[in-house]
C-alpha cells in the first residue's frame, strides 16, 4: 500500500513539474534570441516584419529589466534601513543594491531607445 501511494506521489510530483516548466518556457516574457542573433537581424533588417521582432525584442527586454529594477529598489530600501557606518565594510550591501539599481535604470532607457528606433523603422519601411 506504502509503494502504491508513494508511486502515485512521484507520478503527480513529475507531471507537475512538468507542466510548470511548460507554462515557464511559453512566458511572454522571456527572450528567446541570443545576442550575436539580435546583432545579425539588426545588420540584415530591412522589411517591417523583421523591424518588428527587433522592436518587441526590446520591449521584452524593458519589461524585464522594470521588473529586476523594482526589485533592487525594494531591496535598496531594506539595505539602506540597516546601516551602522562605524562597523561597516565598503562597498556596503546598500551601495551594491543601489548600483544594481541604477544599472538596470541604464539598461531600461537604452532598451526603449532602442524599441523607439526599430518601431519607427518598422513604421517608415511600412510606409514605402
Amino acid at each position: 500500500m506504502k509503494r502504491i501511494i508513494a508511486a502515485i506521489g512521484i507520478v503527480i510530483f513529475a507531471l507537475t513539474t512538468g507542466t510548470v516548466r511548460a507554462a515557464e518556457k511559453n512566458s511572454p516574457n522571456d527572450l528567446e534570441y541570443t545576442s550575436s542573433q539580435i546583432k545579425t537581424m539588426a545588420r540584415e533588417a530591412h522589411t517591417v516584419e523583421q523591424y518588428t521582432v527587433l522592436a518587441d525584442y526590446y520591449a521584452v527586454r524593458q519589461r524585464i529589466y522594470k521588473r529586476k529594477a523594482a526589485g533592487e529598489m525594494h531591496l535598496w530600501a531594506i539595505r539602506s534601513e540597516m546601516t551602522n557606518p562605524l562597523r561597516e565594510k565598503w562597498p556596503r550591501p546598500v551601495d551594491s543594491a543601489r548600483n544594481l539599481y541604477d544599472y538596470y535604470e541604464y539598461k531600461i532607457a537604452e532598451s526603449a531607445g532602442l524599441f523607439a528606433r526599430y518601431d519607427r523603422l518598422a513604421d517608415a519601411a511600412a510606409a514605402k
